[in-house]
Protein backbone atom coordinates (compact mmCIF):
# COMPACT_ATOMS: atom_id res chain seq x y z
CA UNK A 1 0.00 0.00 0.00
CA UNK A 2 2.73 2.36 1.04
CA UNK A 3 4.70 1.40 -2.08
CA UNK A 4 1.72 2.07 -4.20
CA UNK A 5 1.16 5.39 -2.59
CA UNK A 6 4.80 6.32 -2.98
CA UNK A 7 4.72 5.47 -6.63
CA UNK A 8 1.69 7.63 -7.17
CA UNK A 9 3.32 10.64 -5.50
CA UNK A 10 6.47 10.13 -7.48
CA UNK A 11 4.46 10.01 -10.65
CA UNK A 12 2.64 13.19 -9.68
CA UNK A 13 5.86 15.09 -9.02
CA UNK A 14 7.39 13.87 -12.22
CA UNK A 15 4.39 15.04 -14.16
CA UNK A 16 4.49 18.38 -12.42
CA UNK A 17 8.19 18.66 -13.18
CA UNK A 18 7.54 17.89 -16.77
CA UNK A 19 4.87 20.52 -16.97
CA UNK A 20 7.15 22.97 -15.25
CA UNK A 21 9.99 22.13 -17.65
CA UNK A 22 7.75 22.65 -20.63
CA UNK A 23 6.73 26.05 -19.48
CA UNK A 24 10.30 27.10 -18.81
CA UNK A 25 11.41 26.09 -22.21
CA UNK A 26 8.64 28.04 -23.85
CA UNK A 27 9.54 31.14 -21.93
CA UNK A 28 13.18 30.70 -22.63
CA UNK A 29 12.53 30.22 -26.31
CA UNK A 30 10.24 33.25 -26.38
CA UNK A 31 12.86 35.39 -24.71
CA UNK A 32 15.48 34.03 -26.96
CA UNK A 33 13.36 34.74 -29.99
CA UNK A 34 12.74 38.29 -28.81
CA UNK A 35 16.42 38.91 -28.24
CA UNK A 36 17.25 37.37 -31.53
CA UNK A 37 14.71 39.53 -33.29
CA UNK A 38 16.16 42.64 -31.70
CA UNK A 39 19.67 41.56 -32.59
CA UNK A 40 18.60 40.86 -36.21
CA UNK A 41 17.03 44.27 -36.52
CA UNK A 42 20.20 45.90 -35.30
CA UNK A 43 22.30 43.76 -37.70
CA UNK A 44 20.27 44.82 -40.76
CA UNK A 45 20.99 48.49 -40.03
CA UNK A 46 24.68 47.83 -39.73
CA UNK A 47 24.79 45.87 -43.03
CA UNK A 48 23.00 48.63 -44.84
CA UNK A 49 25.33 51.14 -43.40
CA UNK A 50 28.27 48.97 -44.27
CA UNK A 51 26.94 48.53 -47.78
CA UNK A 52 26.44 52.25 -48.19
CA UNK A 53 29.85 52.87 -46.75
CA UNK A 54 31.41 50.37 -49.12
CA UNK A 55 29.48 51.86 -52.01
CA UNK A 56 30.66 55.33 -51.08
CA UNK A 57 34.19 54.14 -50.69
CA UNK A 58 33.96 52.36 -54.00
CA UNK A 59 32.54 55.45 -55.64
CA UNK A 60 35.25 57.56 -54.06
CA UNK A 61 37.89 55.11 -55.26
CA UNK A 62 36.42 55.20 -58.78
CA UNK A 63 36.36 58.97 -58.74
CA UNK A 64 39.93 59.08 -57.53
CA UNK A 65 40.85 56.52 -60.15
CA UNK A 66 39.11 58.56 -62.84
CA UNK A 67 40.89 61.66 -61.63
CA UNK A 68 44.19 59.83 -61.67
CA UNK A 69 43.49 58.49 -65.18
CA UNK A 70 42.47 61.92 -66.38
CA UNK A 71 45.56 63.37 -64.80
CA UNK A 72 47.65 60.62 -66.34
CA UNK A 73 46.05 61.17 -69.75
CA UNK A 74 46.67 64.87 -69.43
CA UNK A 75 50.26 64.24 -68.51
CA UNK A 76 50.63 61.83 -71.44
CA UNK A 77 49.06 64.33 -73.82
CA UNK A 78 51.33 67.00 -72.52
CA UNK A 79 54.28 64.64 -72.78
CA UNK A 80 53.28 63.67 -76.33
CA UNK A 81 52.86 67.30 -77.28
CA UNK A 82 56.22 68.12 -75.81
CA UNK A 83 57.70 65.10 -77.57
CA UNK A 84 56.26 66.22 -80.90
CA UNK A 85 57.47 69.73 -80.31
CA UNK A 86 60.93 68.43 -79.43
CA UNK A 87 60.90 66.23 -82.52
CA UNK A 88 59.92 69.18 -84.69
CA UNK A 89 62.58 71.32 -83.11
CA UNK A 90 65.11 68.53 -83.58
CA UNK A 91 64.09 68.11 -87.21
CA UNK A 92 64.29 71.84 -87.80
CA UNK A 93 67.68 71.94 -86.14
CA UNK A 94 68.77 68.94 -88.21
CA UNK A 95 67.59 70.56 -91.43
CA UNK A 96 69.23 73.81 -90.48
CA UNK A 97 72.41 71.91 -89.65
CA UNK A 98 72.25 70.00 -92.90
CA UNK A 99 71.74 73.22 -94.79
CA UNK A 100 74.64 74.76 -92.98
CA UNK A 101 76.79 71.73 -93.64
CA UNK A 102 75.68 71.53 -97.27
CA UNK A 103 76.45 75.20 -97.79
CA UNK A 104 80.08 74.43 -97.28
CA UNK A 105 80.16 71.48 -99.68
CA UNK A 106 82.09 72.46 -102.80
CA UNK A 107 81.57 70.90 -106.22
CA UNK A 108 84.21 71.40 -108.92
CA UNK A 109 82.90 71.96 -112.46
CA UNK A 110 85.65 71.86 -115.10
CA UNK A 111 84.76 72.60 -118.74
CA UNK A 112 86.85 72.88 -121.93
CA UNK A 113 86.13 76.55 -122.69
CA UNK A 114 83.80 79.33 -121.71
CA UNK A 115 82.50 80.30 -125.14
CA UNK A 116 81.03 76.93 -126.00
CA UNK A 117 80.17 75.73 -122.51
CA UNK A 118 78.86 78.79 -120.69
CA UNK A 119 75.23 77.71 -121.12
CA UNK A 120 75.98 74.34 -119.54
CA UNK A 121 77.84 76.07 -116.73
CA UNK A 122 74.91 78.36 -115.96
CA UNK A 123 72.46 75.47 -115.60
CA UNK A 124 74.87 73.35 -113.57
CA UNK A 125 75.68 76.29 -111.29
CA UNK A 126 72.01 77.17 -110.71
CA UNK A 127 71.04 73.57 -109.94
CA UNK A 128 73.95 73.03 -107.56
CA UNK A 129 73.17 76.22 -105.67
CA UNK A 130 69.51 75.24 -105.43
CA UNK A 131 70.55 72.02 -103.67
CA UNK A 132 72.80 73.96 -101.33
CA UNK A 133 76.20 73.33 -102.86
CA UNK A 134 78.95 75.77 -103.69
CA UNK A 135 79.98 75.30 -107.36
CA UNK A 136 83.54 76.12 -108.37
CA UNK A 137 83.70 76.77 -112.13
CA UNK A 138 86.86 76.54 -114.22
CA UNK A 139 87.40 76.77 -117.99
CA UNK A 140 90.50 75.27 -119.60
CA UNK A 141 90.14 77.29 -122.83
CA UNK A 142 91.11 74.29 -124.89
CA UNK A 143 94.36 73.68 -122.98
CA UNK A 144 94.66 70.10 -121.67
CA UNK A 145 97.60 70.88 -119.35
CA UNK A 146 95.69 73.81 -117.90
CA UNK A 147 92.80 71.51 -117.07
CA UNK A 148 95.17 69.20 -115.22
CA UNK A 149 96.39 72.15 -113.13
CA UNK A 150 92.81 73.16 -112.41
CA UNK A 151 92.02 69.68 -111.09
CA UNK A 152 95.03 69.86 -108.78
CA UNK A 153 93.90 73.26 -107.50
CA UNK A 154 90.42 71.92 -106.79
CA UNK A 155 91.94 69.05 -104.84
CA UNK A 156 93.58 71.56 -102.52
CA UNK A 157 90.20 73.21 -101.94
CA UNK A 158 88.79 69.88 -100.72
CA UNK A 159 85.89 69.65 -103.11
CA UNK A 160 83.34 66.89 -102.55
CA UNK A 161 82.96 65.91 -106.22
CA UNK A 162 84.23 66.66 -109.73
CA UNK A 163 82.13 67.30 -112.83
CA UNK A 164 84.52 67.18 -115.80
CA UNK A 165 84.25 67.55 -119.56
CA UNK A 166 87.78 66.68 -120.70
CA UNK A 167 89.78 68.74 -123.17
CA UNK A 168 91.73 65.56 -123.84
CA UNK A 169 89.78 62.45 -122.90
CA UNK A 170 93.02 60.44 -122.63
CA UNK A 171 95.06 63.06 -120.80
CA UNK A 172 93.71 62.93 -117.24
CA UNK A 173 94.86 59.50 -116.11
CA UNK A 174 97.65 60.62 -113.79
CA UNK A 175 95.90 63.53 -112.11
CA UNK A 176 92.71 61.53 -111.57
CA UNK A 177 94.75 58.88 -109.79
CA UNK A 178 95.30 61.55 -107.11
CA UNK A 179 91.56 62.24 -107.07
CA UNK A 180 90.85 58.55 -106.68
CA UNK A 181 93.29 58.32 -103.78
CA UNK A 182 91.50 61.21 -102.08
CA UNK A 183 88.22 59.27 -102.49
CA UNK A 184 86.52 62.07 -104.39
CA UNK A 185 83.96 60.92 -107.00
CA UNK A 186 84.31 62.03 -110.62
CA UNK A 187 81.33 62.53 -112.93
CA UNK A 188 82.15 62.60 -116.63
CA UNK A 189 80.00 65.18 -118.44
CA UNK A 190 79.09 64.79 -122.14
CA UNK A 191 82.48 63.33 -123.16
CA UNK A 192 83.78 60.13 -121.53
CA UNK A 193 87.08 60.35 -119.66
CA UNK A 194 89.25 57.42 -120.71
CA UNK A 195 91.89 55.21 -119.08
CA UNK A 196 90.99 55.78 -115.42
CA UNK A 197 89.06 54.06 -112.66
CA UNK A 198 88.25 57.37 -110.94
CA UNK A 199 85.06 57.97 -112.96
CA UNK A 200 81.92 56.99 -111.04
CA UNK A 201 79.19 57.93 -113.52
CA UNK A 202 78.75 59.40 -116.98
CA UNK A 203 76.03 61.66 -118.42
CA UNK A 204 75.68 62.13 -122.18
CA UNK A 205 73.33 62.09 -125.13
CA UNK A 206 75.05 58.99 -126.40
CA UNK A 207 77.11 59.08 -129.56
CA UNK A 208 76.13 55.62 -130.67
CA UNK A 209 72.46 56.36 -130.08
CA UNK A 210 72.76 59.63 -132.00
CA UNK A 211 74.52 57.90 -134.89
CA UNK A 212 71.79 55.29 -135.11
CA UNK A 213 69.17 58.04 -135.27
CA UNK A 214 71.08 59.75 -138.10
CA UNK A 215 71.22 56.51 -140.06
CA UNK A 216 67.51 55.88 -139.55
CA UNK A 217 66.63 59.37 -140.73
CA UNK A 218 68.82 59.03 -143.84
CA UNK A 219 67.16 55.71 -144.68
CA UNK A 220 63.73 57.30 -144.27
CA UNK A 221 64.33 60.57 -146.13
CA UNK A 222 66.14 58.90 -149.03
CA UNK A 223 63.75 55.94 -149.21
CA UNK A 224 66.72 53.59 -149.19
CA UNK A 225 64.57 50.51 -148.71
CA UNK A 226 62.77 51.25 -151.98
CA UNK A 227 66.06 52.13 -153.66
CA UNK A 228 67.40 48.80 -152.44
CA UNK A 229 64.41 46.91 -153.84
CA UNK A 230 64.76 48.66 -157.19
CA UNK A 231 68.46 47.77 -157.30
CA UNK A 232 69.36 51.43 -157.62
CA UNK A 233 72.17 53.34 -155.94
CA UNK A 234 72.75 56.56 -154.06
CA UNK A 235 76.14 58.18 -153.49
CA UNK A 236 77.25 59.24 -150.01
CA UNK A 237 80.22 61.02 -148.42
CA UNK A 238 81.12 61.40 -144.74
CA UNK A 239 82.44 64.35 -142.71
CA UNK A 240 82.54 63.05 -139.16
CA UNK A 241 83.57 64.51 -135.79
CA UNK A 242 86.98 65.17 -134.28
CA UNK A 243 89.40 62.28 -134.20
CA UNK A 244 90.36 63.03 -130.59
CA UNK A 245 86.81 62.86 -129.22
CA UNK A 246 85.40 59.60 -127.90
CA UNK A 247 81.78 60.59 -128.51
CA UNK A 248 82.60 61.35 -132.14
CA UNK A 249 83.81 57.78 -132.53
CA UNK A 250 80.67 56.45 -130.83
CA UNK A 251 78.52 58.48 -133.23
CA UNK A 252 80.43 57.20 -136.25
CA UNK A 253 79.94 53.63 -135.06
CA UNK A 254 76.20 54.22 -134.64
CA UNK A 255 75.92 55.64 -138.17
CA UNK A 256 77.75 52.69 -139.66
CA UNK A 257 75.63 50.19 -137.78
CA UNK A 258 72.59 51.58 -139.54
CA UNK A 259 74.06 52.18 -143.01
CA UNK A 260 76.48 49.27 -143.35
CA UNK A 261 73.91 46.86 -144.91
CA UNK A 262 73.22 49.41 -147.65
CA UNK A 263 76.94 49.95 -148.21
CA UNK A 264 77.56 46.22 -148.35
CA UNK A 265 74.97 45.52 -151.06
CA UNK A 266 75.82 48.57 -153.17
CA UNK A 267 72.65 50.57 -152.45
CA UNK A 268 74.94 53.23 -151.01
CA UNK A 269 78.21 54.00 -152.76
CA UNK A 270 80.97 56.13 -151.25
CA UNK A 271 82.63 57.36 -154.44
CA UNK A 272 85.72 58.69 -152.69
CA UNK A 273 86.21 55.43 -150.82
CA UNK A 274 86.77 57.36 -147.58
CA UNK A 275 84.61 55.51 -145.10
CA UNK A 276 86.73 54.80 -142.01
CA UNK A 277 86.66 57.08 -139.02
CA UNK A 278 90.30 58.01 -139.53
CA UNK A 279 89.58 59.00 -143.15
CA UNK A 280 86.41 60.95 -142.43
CA UNK A 281 87.08 62.61 -139.06
CA UNK A 282 87.53 66.40 -138.98
CA UNK A 283 90.15 67.28 -136.39
CA UNK A 284 89.12 69.84 -133.76
CA UNK A 285 85.65 70.14 -135.25
CA UNK A 286 86.91 72.66 -137.81
CA UNK A 287 84.33 74.22 -140.14
CA UNK A 288 87.04 75.47 -142.47
CA UNK A 289 88.65 72.04 -142.70
CA UNK A 290 85.26 70.45 -143.39
CA UNK A 291 84.71 72.88 -146.27
CA UNK A 292 88.17 72.17 -147.66
CA UNK A 293 87.59 68.44 -147.37
CA UNK A 294 84.31 68.81 -149.26
CA UNK A 295 86.04 70.72 -152.05
CA UNK A 296 88.65 67.99 -152.37
CA UNK A 297 85.99 65.31 -152.54
CA UNK A 298 84.16 67.12 -155.34
CA UNK A 299 87.36 67.72 -157.25
CA UNK A 300 88.82 64.26 -156.86
CA UNK A 301 85.75 62.00 -156.96
CA UNK A 302 82.98 63.78 -158.85
CA UNK A 303 83.17 64.94 -162.45
CA UNK A 304 81.22 67.39 -164.58
CA UNK A 305 79.71 69.23 -161.64
CA UNK A 306 78.28 66.10 -160.03
CA UNK A 307 77.74 66.01 -156.25
CA UNK A 308 76.95 63.23 -153.75
CA UNK A 309 73.31 62.43 -153.06
CA UNK A 310 73.97 62.38 -149.32
CA UNK A 311 76.53 64.20 -147.17
CA UNK A 312 76.52 62.70 -143.68
CA UNK A 313 78.25 64.84 -141.06
CA UNK A 314 79.01 64.46 -137.38
CA UNK A 315 78.47 68.09 -136.33
CA UNK A 316 76.68 71.22 -137.53
CA UNK A 317 79.81 73.15 -138.57
CA UNK A 318 80.74 70.34 -140.94
CA UNK A 319 77.26 70.53 -142.46
CA UNK A 320 77.57 74.33 -142.80
CA UNK A 321 81.04 74.00 -144.33
CA UNK A 322 79.72 71.51 -146.89
CA UNK A 323 76.78 73.81 -147.62
CA UNK A 324 79.09 76.77 -148.33
CA UNK A 325 81.31 74.67 -150.59
CA UNK A 326 78.36 73.48 -152.66
CA UNK A 327 76.97 76.99 -153.08
CA UNK A 328 80.42 78.23 -154.11
CA UNK A 329 80.49 75.45 -156.70
CA UNK A 330 77.24 76.79 -158.13
CA UNK A 331 74.89 74.14 -156.74
CA UNK A 332 71.51 75.74 -156.03
CA UNK A 333 69.80 74.86 -152.74
CA UNK A 334 66.44 73.25 -153.32
CA UNK A 335 67.34 72.00 -156.78
CA UNK A 336 67.33 68.32 -157.73
CA UNK A 337 71.10 68.36 -157.57
CA UNK A 338 71.19 69.62 -153.99
CA UNK A 339 72.10 66.72 -151.64
CA UNK A 340 70.66 65.64 -148.28
CA UNK A 341 73.00 67.17 -145.69
CA UNK A 342 72.83 65.98 -142.10
CA UNK A 343 73.93 67.87 -138.98
CA UNK A 344 74.32 67.37 -135.25
CA UNK A 345 73.76 69.99 -132.57
CA UNK A 346 71.05 72.38 -133.82
CA UNK A 347 73.26 75.45 -133.65
CA UNK A 348 71.42 78.67 -134.39
CA UNK A 349 72.89 79.06 -137.89
CA UNK A 350 72.33 75.40 -138.67
CA UNK A 351 68.67 75.59 -137.66
CA UNK A 352 68.20 78.54 -140.02
CA UNK A 353 69.66 76.38 -142.78
CA UNK A 354 67.33 73.54 -141.77
CA UNK A 355 64.36 75.91 -141.91
CA UNK A 356 65.55 77.12 -145.34
CA UNK A 357 65.91 73.57 -146.68
CA UNK A 358 69.70 73.70 -147.13
CA UNK A 359 70.42 71.21 -144.34
CA UNK A 360 68.05 68.23 -144.30
CA UNK A 361 68.00 67.78 -140.53
CA UNK A 362 70.05 68.16 -137.38
CA UNK A 363 69.96 66.35 -134.06
CA UNK A 364 68.79 68.48 -131.14
CA UNK A 365 70.53 67.77 -127.85
CA UNK A 366 69.20 70.05 -125.14
CA UNK A 367 72.09 70.95 -122.85
CA UNK A 368 69.52 71.82 -120.16
CA UNK A 369 68.50 68.15 -119.92
CA UNK A 370 72.14 67.10 -119.82
CA UNK A 371 73.02 69.52 -117.02
CA UNK A 372 69.88 68.70 -115.02
CA UNK A 373 70.53 64.96 -115.09
CA UNK A 374 74.21 65.30 -114.24
CA UNK A 375 73.58 67.57 -111.24
CA UNK A 376 70.84 65.27 -109.96
CA UNK A 377 73.20 62.31 -110.25
CA UNK A 378 75.82 64.14 -108.17
CA UNK A 379 73.27 65.16 -105.53
CA UNK A 380 71.83 61.66 -105.15
CA UNK A 381 75.29 60.17 -104.84
CA UNK A 382 76.47 62.66 -102.20
CA UNK A 383 73.33 62.43 -100.05
CA UNK A 384 73.63 58.64 -100.05
CA UNK A 385 69.90 58.11 -100.09
CA UNK A 386 70.06 55.82 -103.11
CA UNK A 387 72.15 55.00 -106.14
CA UNK A 388 72.03 57.49 -109.03
CA UNK A 389 69.78 56.49 -111.90
CA UNK A 390 71.48 54.98 -114.97
CA UNK A 391 69.92 53.59 -118.13
CA UNK A 392 73.04 52.09 -119.72
CA UNK A 393 75.59 49.90 -118.04
CA UNK A 394 76.99 48.05 -121.02
CA UNK A 395 78.46 50.06 -123.87
CA UNK A 396 80.58 52.77 -122.24
CA UNK A 397 83.91 51.15 -121.50
CA UNK A 398 86.65 53.71 -120.84
CA UNK A 399 89.43 51.18 -121.20
CA UNK A 400 89.57 50.38 -117.50
CA UNK A 401 85.97 49.66 -116.58
CA UNK A 402 82.40 50.00 -117.82
CA UNK A 403 80.90 53.27 -116.62
CA UNK A 404 77.30 53.50 -115.45
CA UNK A 405 75.71 56.02 -117.79
CA UNK A 406 72.56 58.09 -118.05
CA UNK A 407 71.67 58.66 -121.71
CA UNK A 408 69.60 61.70 -122.55
CA UNK A 409 67.33 61.47 -125.61
CA UNK A 410 68.23 63.45 -128.80
CA UNK A 411 65.53 64.68 -131.19
CA UNK A 412 65.51 65.00 -134.97
CA UNK A 413 64.81 68.57 -136.11
CA UNK A 414 63.91 69.23 -139.75
CA UNK A 415 61.98 71.76 -141.81
CA UNK A 416 58.66 70.44 -140.54
CA UNK A 417 59.25 70.71 -136.79
CA UNK A 418 62.04 73.26 -136.20
CA UNK A 419 59.53 75.57 -134.48
CA UNK A 420 59.61 73.16 -131.53
CA UNK A 421 62.82 74.94 -130.56
CA UNK A 422 60.81 78.14 -130.28
CA UNK A 423 57.97 76.53 -128.36
CA UNK A 424 60.29 75.06 -125.73
CA UNK A 425 62.03 78.38 -125.17
CA UNK A 426 65.35 77.33 -126.62
CA UNK A 427 65.40 79.99 -129.34
CA UNK A 428 63.52 83.16 -130.13
CA UNK A 429 61.64 83.11 -133.41
CA UNK A 430 63.82 85.76 -135.03
CA UNK A 431 66.97 83.78 -134.19
CA UNK A 432 66.11 80.80 -136.35
CA UNK A 433 63.70 82.25 -138.90
CA UNK A 434 64.34 80.87 -142.41
CA UNK A 435 66.66 82.90 -144.56
CA UNK A 436 64.88 85.00 -147.13
CA UNK A 437 65.04 83.44 -150.55
CA UNK A 438 67.10 85.41 -152.96
CA UNK A 439 65.13 86.64 -155.93
CA UNK A 440 66.94 86.67 -159.19
CA UNK A 441 66.25 89.82 -161.16
CA UNK A 442 66.45 89.18 -164.87
CA UNK A 443 69.17 91.21 -166.48
CA UNK A 444 68.11 92.60 -169.84
CA UNK A 445 70.34 91.73 -172.71
CA UNK A 446 72.63 94.53 -173.67
CA UNK A 447 71.83 96.01 -176.98
CA UNK A 448 74.74 95.88 -179.29
CA UNK A 449 75.51 99.24 -180.75
CA UNK A 450 77.68 99.13 -183.80
CA UNK A 451 81.03 100.56 -183.01
CA UNK A 452 81.88 103.55 -185.11
CA UNK A 453 84.46 103.02 -187.67
CA UNK A 454 87.87 104.15 -186.80
CA UNK A 455 87.79 106.88 -189.34
CA UNK A 456 84.40 108.04 -188.11
CA UNK A 457 85.74 109.05 -184.65
CA UNK A 458 88.18 111.78 -183.91
CA UNK A 459 91.31 110.96 -181.89
CA UNK A 460 89.88 112.96 -179.03
CA UNK A 461 86.69 110.93 -179.07
CA UNK A 462 88.60 107.68 -179.16
CA UNK A 463 90.82 108.81 -176.28
CA UNK A 464 87.83 109.81 -174.21
CA UNK A 465 86.18 106.49 -174.90
CA UNK A 466 89.30 104.57 -173.95
CA UNK A 467 89.61 106.57 -170.73
CA UNK A 468 86.05 105.84 -169.74
CA UNK A 469 86.56 102.14 -170.39
CA UNK A 470 89.80 102.09 -168.38
CA UNK A 471 88.17 104.08 -165.61
CA UNK A 472 85.26 101.65 -165.38
CA UNK A 473 87.58 98.64 -165.43
CA UNK A 474 89.70 100.09 -162.62
CA UNK A 475 86.56 100.88 -160.66
CA UNK A 476 85.23 97.33 -161.03
CA UNK A 477 88.59 95.81 -160.23
CA UNK A 478 88.96 97.96 -157.14
CA UNK A 479 85.46 97.17 -155.98
CA UNK A 480 85.97 93.46 -156.50
CA UNK A 481 89.26 93.62 -154.64
CA UNK A 482 87.70 95.49 -151.75
CA UNK A 483 84.82 93.04 -151.58
CA UNK A 484 87.23 90.14 -151.78
CA UNK A 485 89.53 91.59 -149.13
CA UNK A 486 86.59 92.35 -146.89
CA UNK A 487 85.24 88.85 -147.35
CA UNK A 488 88.65 87.33 -146.63
CA UNK A 489 89.00 89.48 -143.53
CA UNK A 490 85.60 88.40 -142.24
CA UNK A 491 86.34 84.75 -143.04
CA UNK A 492 89.70 85.07 -141.32
CA UNK A 493 88.07 86.50 -138.20
CA UNK A 494 85.45 83.78 -138.35
CA UNK A 495 88.10 81.07 -138.79
CA UNK A 496 90.15 82.39 -135.89
CA UNK A 497 87.07 82.35 -133.72
CA UNK A 498 86.10 78.86 -134.77
CA UNK A 499 89.63 77.46 -134.52
CA UNK A 500 89.42 77.37 -130.76
CA UNK A 501 85.95 75.87 -130.61
CA UNK A 502 85.59 72.23 -129.63
CA UNK A 503 82.13 71.09 -130.57
CA UNK A 504 80.85 67.88 -129.02
CA UNK A 505 77.63 66.03 -129.51
CA UNK A 506 75.60 68.05 -127.11
CA UNK A 507 76.24 71.43 -128.66
CA UNK A 508 72.60 72.26 -129.17
CA UNK A 509 72.79 75.84 -128.08
CA UNK A 510 72.38 79.36 -129.28
CA UNK A 511 75.30 81.17 -130.79
CA UNK A 512 74.08 84.27 -128.99
CA UNK A 513 75.09 84.43 -125.36
CA UNK A 514 73.50 87.82 -124.76
CA UNK A 515 69.85 86.90 -125.02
Amino acid sequence: MKKKTAVIFMGFFMALGALSGCGGNDATEAASESAQTEDEGTGEDEEMQEARKEEEEKKEKEEKKAEKEAEKASKEDKKETEKKSEAEDSENKKEAQEETETDSVKIAVLLPDQEEWSDDAQVLEANLKEDGYEPLLAYAEGDASRQVSQIQEMLEQQVAAFIITPVDAYGLTDVLAEVKEAEIPVFSYDDLIMDTNAVKYYTTFGGRQAGQMIAEEIIKKENLKEVQEEKETRTIEFLMGSLDDTEALFLYNGVMEGLQPYLDDGTLVCTSGKISFDDTGIIRWSRELAGTRMSQLLEDSYEDGAVPDIICTGFDDAALGAEETLETAGIVPGSEQWPLITGVGCKEEAVRSVASGKIGFSLFMDYRDLADNCEQMVHVYLTGEEDPEVNDYEQYDNGVKIIGTYLCEPQVIDGDNYELLIDNGYYEEEEIAPEAEETVTPVPEESVTPSPKEDEATPQERAASDWEEDKEAVKQSSGEKEDSDLKKEKESDKDEKKASEKVTLKKSKSASDDK
